[in-house]
């Protein structure tokens, strides 16, 4: 036998193992509940992050975009 056709026969034997252990794997799984609520789950903070800012920088205030002047 050739060096390839042993390396061709190696890598396919390898593909049906890796295969199937990757559908055992997938079988046995836990299935995620099915709860409709889509949020991760804790509170929800409005409030902006604190930041360090260093001396002399401040926060811009939060300025109209055009669409809210017009109205």
């Amino acid at each position: 036998m050739s060096p390839t056709l042993i390396d061709l026969l190696l890598c396919g034997l390898a593909y049906v193992v890796i295969s199937y252990f990757l559908g055992v794997w997938s079988k046995f799984r836990p299935k995620p509940t099915s709860n409709s609520d889509d949020s991760e789950g804790g509170k929800f903070d409005a409030r902006p992050p604190v930041l360090d800012l260093p001396p002399g920088i401040s926060w811009p205030e939060e300025e109209l975009v055009d669409s809210e002047i017009y109205q």
